[in-house]
């Protein structure tokens, strides 16, 4: 389970930390679309942290 929220976590986080989106850039680039780090990051980091904080409150009820 950890290997696969680290996965999710670096391709959301990253684009270079999951082949998807590797191929979804290049993709958009030959359809005139230009998607940066940056722009990637503006939804890349919030989707994160929502998924990290969903993550951690599984985990803890999971615990108990």
């Amino acid at each position: 389970a950890v290997l696969a929220l680290a996965s999710t976590f670096v391709g959301n986080l990253l684009i270079v930390g999951s082949i998807a989106n590797i191929i979804v850039v290049d993709q958009a680039r030959t359809q005139g679309v230009s998607i940066d780090w940056r722009a990637h990051a503006r939804t890349g980091i919030p989707v994160t942290l929502a998924t990290l904080a969903v993550a951690a409150a599984w985990l803890w009820l999971r615990r108990m």
